[in-house]
């Protein structure tokens, strides 16, 4: 009976267990269809779709299978592109005030702002997601900050308040001077914090030996009285010691000037520099004036209409640090020979080069596209000049993340344009962050014609 029960057992088949049933993504989707892509991460894509679902590039490519309720905006017949938003460093029309030249490293640019109402949509018309802002002045006139653009009214929180540390460096002995002023103070006020900490120490020492003595001596005492040595059990009751005030558990550093500590940030590597030229000969002088001390900071080139950089073009670019350019055509000094400067310092191998508008104004962010336009036709790499004015401007920001190359598993953030974003006849036609549309022109066009 039992031998045949098992063999009525071992002839029915096991059963596997049924495999768990696999959930479909949730949430809305919006796929857009493209003529072209700008991923900034290899070549330009064809007839690509994005797939969009909770603020993240879900899927893309040219066939994608598309679920059930998603919203298709098929853009492919109008010729529009996609890339990753601009980001502009220096937006210093938003900032109020003049600040005479010294050290007023203790500010920040946030504090400066002076904002319009439609300061915002200014910028989305121009493709512009983010921001930086610097603070008025010059020498060591304070610290940046970076705003978002995102279409909502009233006065923005800023999306990173402090930054950079600004340095503005000239021939002069009185700019050297003061750089040189700073670093002493910055170092004073170190070399004040680790003597503070080596006497804490020591204090500390001292009050910990003196404690693991009175313990010994308590003991010694506990064990006098119990030997019956009353004349020591009564000169301990007699006995009223002082109790010394313990130093503190942990170090406390001494308080710094406001001024002083973000330069000590600096000289301790803690905080990025943004050290602005207008020569080769100010590059030359701070390069006497840094000597063997290192220090973690990103150039910005400004020039007016003729420059000399092209001298030091291949010096920045051993250097390995980010370097920002103006989108322009100069000239050489004292000649009107042509000089493409952005193309120069890639060619001399700079990596990290920024491509920032004519100027720090709202008119060179609305004739930017032109300026890089004349660039590229003049020698600039066109993607290098899109990653210049995009991701390599984010990465200076802080916010690569944010601003991310446009592929599988990046943020859902990136612009439309009418057509060939260099063509300064092309126009915005959306700027989606996070997968929510923040500008749309079409719209906007038609709440002002009411």
């Amino acid at each position: 009976m039992i031998l045949s029960s098992l063999l009525l057992f071992a002839a029915q088949p096991l059963q596997a267990e049924a495999p768990e049933p696999t959930r479909e993504p949730t949430g809305r989707v919006t796929v857009y269809r493209l003529g072209q892509v700008e991923t900034l991460e290899g070549d330009a894509q064809k007839n690509v779709s994005l797939l969009v679902r909770d603020g993240v590039i879900e899927r893309m490519g040219q066939a994608l299978i598309i679920p059930d309720h998603a919203e298709v905006i098929d853009l492919r017949r109008s010729g529009q592109v996609a890339t990753p938003p601009l980001v502009l460093t220096h937006a210093n029309w938003l900032i109020e005030g003049r600040r005479s030249g010294g050290r007023n490293s203790q500010f920040l640019a946030v504090d400066s702002l002076w904002l319009e109402a439609d300061w915002e949509q200014d910028l989305l018309e121009e493709g512009v997601l983010l921001v930086g802002v610097d603070p008025p002045g010059s020498g060591l006139p304070g610290r940046t900050s970076v705003l978002e653009v995102d279409g909502q009214t009233g006065q923005p929180e800023p999306l990173v308040a402090d930054l950079h540390l600004k340095v503005t460096m000239a021939t002069s002995s009185s700019a050297k001077k003061l750089v040189r002023d700073a670093w002493k103070a910055a170092e004073d006020a170190i070399a004040k914090e680790e003597k503070a900490e080596k006497d804490w120490k020591k204090a500390r020492e001292e009050w910990e030996a003196k404690q693991k003595e009175k313990e010994e001596a308590a003991k010694k005492e506990e064990e006098d009285k119990k030997d019956g040595n009353t004349a020591a059990q009564d000169g301990g009751k007699d006995k009223k010691e002082q109790e010394e005030k313990a130093p503190p558990e942990t170090f406390e550093p001494p308080k710094m000037k406001s001024d002083v500590t973000p330069l000590v940030e600096w000289v301790r590597q803690e905080r990025v520099g943004q050290l602005w030229l207008r020569s080769a000969s100010d590059w030359l002088h701070w390069q006497d004036l840094l000597g063997e001390r290192e220090l973690s900071y990103e150039i910005v080139l400004r020039h007016g209409r003729s420059q000399n950089f092209g001298e030091v073009a291949s010096v920045l670019a051993t250097t390995g640090l980010r370097v920002e350019v103006p989108a322009v055509i100069s000239f050489l000094p004292f000649t009107r020979v042509r000089a493409n400067l952005p193309a120069e310092l890639a060619a001399a191998g700079v990596e990290k080069l920024i491509l920032a508008p004519p100027n720090d104004s709202l008119s060179g962010v609305r004739s930017w596209r032109l300026g890089a336009a004349r660039v590229v036709a003049e020698g600039l790499d066109r993607q290098v000049a899109l990653r210049g004015m995009s991701l390599e401007a984010a990465a200076s920001l802080g916010q690569e993340e944010l601003i991310a190359p446009l592929k599988t598993g990046s943020p859902a953030t990136f612009v439309i344009w009418s057509g060939d974003p260099l063509d300064p006849m092309s126009e915005v036609d959306l700027v989606v962050s996070a997968g929510k549309v923040v500008y749309d022109r079409a719209k906007k066009e038609k709440e002002e014609a009411r």
